[in-house]
């Protein structure tokens, strides 16, 4: 009957499964150390020792940032230091031989545009990454953002506006990521009001998450406010350290990581930028008001909000908008109401003192 199990081969056995005769040649005797110059005269004691040698984790960096599984856009001229490494012995660009880190650098440094297959490792491990150069136009980048505001100030993503965005800036080659993603960000968008005919609700994060990985390269203020947006949305407020360029989304979330709410500040008409209902529902009604308003006020208000329209996220920013009246207002009950509502929350549990 077939058996399975663990069968411990030894140097000796695969010695005769070679086929020598015995006389014909000699065992070793000693075995090194792969990693230093140690001798040892088994190679059970070899591997015991090669454990007490830790993993060297080939590691290369692009301007400070640890490259991982993902791709790599470079979308601005590339300079000398940009790219770094640690641990890394050997590395191949499109399966031919580089010397160093510098020549790596000058070879993506002499494109504008191209795709790289970079290999680099070490005597134990081996990683690939692929990277695309495509260095963005400062003009196209500004023509998109000129009709982006033009297209969407006025808060509608319906689809005849976005088949209008698309098609006047089909032209910008070196910023089709970046389209792509603002893009992404609107179908999101849409997904989330229960307003598109092909994305459900239920995916509305995963467009977010698109939209996240094709703008994380660029820094120009309209990629900032988006990415915000899709943080706030997540309640990933301890990544939002940097103001948004929203004011009225920059003071909430202050008021979100437990501080008290500041002075609302004057917002440009030129720099509106769509978001769905929930997040505009907190936004314009429910934080302008929080000061003035009781806690029957601020409950009924979010009565007001239709249950379909809230994530799970969503449902936690507004027991919290509770907790914190309830604690100004002296309601201990209502406190420990809202705070069990949150206990589970691993981003507010801890301003509510449930951990």
């Amino acid at each position: 009957m077939p058996t399975l199990g663990w069968i411990q081969e030894t140097g000796l056995d695969r010695f005769w499964e070679r086929g020598s005769e015995p006389g014909t040649s000699l065992l070793p005797t000693h075995y090194a150390c792969r990693y230093c110059n140690q001798v040892f005269d088994s190679i059970a004691t070899r591997e015991q020792h090669e454990l007490e040698h830790p993993l060297l984790n080939p590691i290369m960096f692009y301007r400070d940032r640890e490259l991982g599984a993902t791709d790599l856009l470079i979308n601005t001229p590339i300079q000398l230091g940009d790219i770094e490494a640690r641990n890394v012995s050997s590395i191949e660009l499109n399966g031919q031989p580089v010397g160093s880190v510098t020549e790596l650098t000058q070879a993506l440094k002499s494109v504008n545009k191209g795709l790289f297959s970079i290999t680099y490792a070490n005597e134990t491990l081996k990683k690939s990454l692929r990277i695309e150069v495509c260095i963005a136009d400062p003009q196209q980048l500004a023509e998109i953002d000129q009709a982006f505001r033009t297209q969407f100030s006025t808060g509608s993503i319906a689809d005849p506006m976005l088949e209008a965005f698309t098609t006047s800036v089909k032209h910008c080659d070196t910023v089709s990521r970046y389209v792509d993603g603002l893009v992404r960000y609107l179908h999101g968008l849409k997904a989330k009001d229960h307003l598109s005919d092909i994305t459900t609700f239920e995916d509305f994060d995963k467009r977010f998450n698109q939209a996240l990985d094709s703008l994380r390269d660029y820094n120009t203020p309209l990629a900032a406010a988006v990415r915000a947006v899709i943080r706030f949305n997540r309640n990933d407020f301890s990544l939002m350290q940097r103001a948004s360029g929203l004011p009225d989304l920059d003071r909430t979330i202050v008021f979100f990581c437990g501080d008290n709410l500041v002075s609302s500040t004057f917002a440009s008409p030129n720099a509106q930028l769509p978001v769905d209902q929930t997040s505009e529902f907190i936004l314009a009604n429910l934080i302008p008001t929080f000061s003035d308003s009781t806690l029957a006020d601020i409950e009924e208000r979010i009565t007001w909000l239709p249950v379909k329209y809230r994530s799970l996220q969503d449902t936690s920013k507004l027991n919290y908008l509770c907790f914190r009246k309830a604690v100004a207002v002296e309601d201990m009950s209502a406190v420990e109401k809202y705070r069990k509502k949150l206990r589970h929350d691993v981003v507010f549990n801890t301003l509510t003192g449930e951990t």
